[in-house]
């Protein structure tokens, strides 16, 4: 009986996983907008799942942050305010932009070589205009950036920083041009590394995440 129920225990949260999984991709490509609502009897119908693995997985997005639980118990795609954007990208562009300089101060040959295949990867999925691989190929771009400056307890306030404005992420993209604009300004990141120019690295990385930061502005100002 203990087998059992620990089977239907893991096929559950494997639903759940995939269910999440799904929406995320709906969300990041632009069939969900931001403030959206989710109706969880709705999606349920489609998805051809049962009302219970549907709530769960909306809580897991909740918990990464592409969902908002109101008061009365609607769900809908998170939206940021203009004020959580400033603060996330002020506290944002400064860490990354420490990582940036320590990583080109400690990189070796073969993570050089490392992020220019991340980097490959981010320009694939621009030329493609494929927003769910460009923002996957991103936030590894970044997270490998994170990992070559050998700063363990920075890495953390990253990842944690990260995590709290991936949904903002998602809107930048959503503007015209933006990814092109994007992808240049990774270019730039990359050069820095090559030129091995700690300083321009952490200038660059800075400036890129402003730029996001003014981008996510102006679509929440426009009622986007």
């Amino acid at each position: 009986m203990k087998r059992r129920s620990s089977r239907v225990e893991k096929r559950f949260k494997s639903l759940t996983r995939l269910l999440a999984e799904e929406l995320k991709k709906a969300i990041v490509g632009g069939k969900l907008a931001p403030g959206e609502r989710l109706s969880e009897a709705s999606l349920a119908a489609t998805l051809e799942v049962g009302r219970v693995p549907m709530r769960a997985a909306l809580r897991r997005l909740e918990a990464e942050g592409y969902a908002t639980f109101l008061s009365n118990s609607e769900v809908t795609v998170s939206k940021p305010t203009t004020e959580e954007v400033e603060d996330y990208y002020m506290i944002a562009s400064a860490l990354e932009g420490l990582a940036a300089r320590l990583a080109v101060e400690r990189a070796l040959p073969e993570e050089l070589s490392r992020l220019r295949e991340l980097h490959q990867l981010l320009k694939e999925a621009c030329q493609r205009e494929d927003p769910e691989q460009y923002f996957e190929a991103n936030s590894n771009f970044h997270r490998f950036i994170g990992e070559m400056a050998r700063n363990e307890r920075l890495y953390r306030m990253i990842d944690q920083m990260r995590q709290e404005i991936q949904r903002t992420r998602i809107l930048s993209l959503r503007l015209p041009h933006r990814l092109e604009y994007s992808m240049r300004e990774h270019d730039q990141i990359l050069d820095a590394f090559l030129k091995q120019n700690a300083q321009l690295a952490e200038t660059v990385m800075v400036k890129h995440l402003k730029n996001q930061m003014q981008a996510i502005k102006r679509m929440l100002e426009s009622g986007a």
